[in-house]
């Protein structure tokens, strides 16, 4: 119970501040969507997708193995090593940053893309910035995290979203333009770094060169490799060739969409699920390095029950809430992207428990098997993008994510199964899945009959009154997973304990319906 406190507290330290965050980072996108209006909101949404394609290819596999392998000589009772390593990861990571920009400033000096028009050297020169800055800062946070230390991320994205969203206020006021808020992205990502770095000094561990046993270097460079292979292609999947052909084929307009409809699904999956998320892979390797495979797997099962549940719950709320909130943060001008947010939201609900898994795969080093799927999904993607975007435009887009995400969770299954047979409970997952399904069409209802555009608020009620009771009706949770909720739901106060007592009907009313 130690380790599971131990995670819980990480875990809220994680989503308070991600909580913070995504309201934060929600009001920006509404301003930002409004103040540039569809057209070049569509055009500083290629921008900032870029940025992020660009850090996630100059980091590649170093922030996932290095919070790995940290965490795993932690469990082995080696700081030393854990100290070593990070040294390794830090510089390999400057390394590979400069080669990534470089190429990025030559393409952008041949290329030139439309987008930026007659800004496009100052744009690239402001992207570049973004990217060196953002792409230190995970790294430095992925350090944090293998020492099971989450303040640095937590402080930086709190105090860094607070000042964004005071630079994007009085430029929206002032009526800026499309370069103007691509420059406050650059800062906002400059003053994440700079918080990080000051935080982590006094709560981290510091980190110096020193040799690595040849066993551990030996399976460090494998891992890089395939989980470099991994991410790079990852990287190319999954959104990238939609965004590319939406911009060749369907405009701006439609990359603004079908950025808002990314922008609220991940803020969705954040809220409900990023403080399991951020723990999970260094505690699950800390345990492997204490305990093994069959370890990892009982913790994976028990992740996936949290992860499902929340899963449930996005889907849910999502088909329920999407039309009314649309309307009232971004305006009439966006409600053509209100199918595409619908659907993406249904769908990284109910494949949110991939996190998990792919956390289990990372540990237990079966990154060829993740390399495996990488390669077959982007297959499917591209043929997918090339087959349905040109013809159909945004639709064609969301039909092409649908379909990747669900080849990636059938070969991520299948994967599963072969490295251990604990990892998923489907029978509770089912049973939760009919709850799920029950109490959203109650919210449906529910919405539809409140006479009142805030009528989704009654709606998200009722589904939460329907889904929290009925989980512990069909005895979902274990009694450890309720004695550990209610505990951590006293201390929050009238809602959290609110929330344990419905726990408690659920579960009181299961057992007086067993004979």
């Amino acid at each position: 119970m130690n380790r599971r406190l131990a995670v819980m507290r990480s875990v809220g330290i994680v989503t308070v501040s991600t909580y913070v965050e995504y309201a934060l980072g929600l009001l920006m996108s509404v301003w930002i969507a409004r103040a540039l209006g569809p057209t070049d909101f569509g055009r500083y949404a290629f921008t900032v997708w870029l940025c992020g394609w660009l850090i996630v290819c100059s980091n590649h596999a170093l922030t996932t193995s290095s919070t790995k392998f940290i965490a795993e000589a932690d469990g082995m009772g080696d700081p030393a090593l854990a100290s070593h390593l990070a040294a390794r990861f830090s510089r390999l990571q400057a390394w590979s940053s400069c080669g990534v920009l470089g190429l990025f400033v030559a393409g952008a000096a041949i290329v030139r893309p439309a987008e930026w028009g007659d800004d496009g050297l100052a744009v690239a020169a402001l992207v570049a910035i973004a990217v060196v800055a953002k792409a230190n800062y995970a790294m430095l946070v992925a350090i944090g995290k293998g020492q099971e230390r989450f303040e640095p991320e937590a402080v930086a994205t709190v105090v860094g979203g607070f000042a964004s969203l005071l630079w994007v206020l009085v430029a929206s006021m002032c009526h800026l333009g499309l370069l103007a808020f691509v420059a406050l992205f650059a800062v906002a990502c400059l003053t994440l770094n700079l918080v990080n770095r000051m935080v982590y000094r006094r709560c981290c561990l510091p980190f110096e060169p020193g040799a690595v046993p040849a066993a551990m270097a030996a399976r460090v460079t494998r891992h890089l490799r395939l989980t470099a292979a991994l991410v790079v292609m990852g990287s190319f999947r999954v959104g990238t060739i939609e965004v590319f052909l939406l911009t060749t084929f369907a405009g701006p307009v439609a990359v603004g969409y079908f950025a808002i409809a990314g922008t609220l699904t991940r803020g969705a999956v954040q809220l409900f699920s990023v403080g399991l998320t951020s723990t999970l892979l260094p505690y699950m390797a800390k345990t492997f390095g204490e305990s093994g495979t069959a370890r990892a797997a009982r913790f994976l099962s028990e992740a996936t029950r949290f992860y499902w549940a929340m899963g449930i719950a996005i889907a849910g709320l999502g088909v329920v809430t999407t039309p009314q909130i649309v309307r009232l943060m971004y305006g009439e001008r966006y409600l053509a992207a209100i199918p595409a947010i619908e659907a993406t939201l249904v769908l990284g609900g109910l494949l949110l428990i991939g996190n998990g898994i792919a956390a289990f795969q990372t540990v237990v080093d079966r990154q060829d098997d993740r390399v495996r799927i990488a390669v077959v999904s982007l297959l499917a993607n591209a043929l997918l993008g090339v087959a349905l975007v040109p013809t159909f435009g945004l639709p064609g887009a969301v039909l092409t994510y649908a379909g990747t995400r669900v080849v990636e969770m059938v070969l991520a299954v299948h994967y599963l199964r072969k490295a251990t047979r604990g990892g998923l409970p489907l029978a509770s997952m089912t049973r939760l899945l009919g709850v799920g399904l029950t109490a959203t069409a109650a919210a449906w209802i529910a919405t539809g009959v409140t006479p009142s555009r805030w009528g989704f608020v009654a709606g998200a009620l009722v589904f939460m009154l329907v889904y929290v009771p009925g989980s512990g009706l069909v005895r979902y949770w274990t009694a450890d997973d309720l004695r550990l909720m209610d505990g951590i739901g006293r201390r929050l106060g009238p809602p959290g304990r609110f929330v344990a007592r419905l726990l408690s009907h659920g579960r009181t009313a299961a057992a007086k319906a067993t004979p």
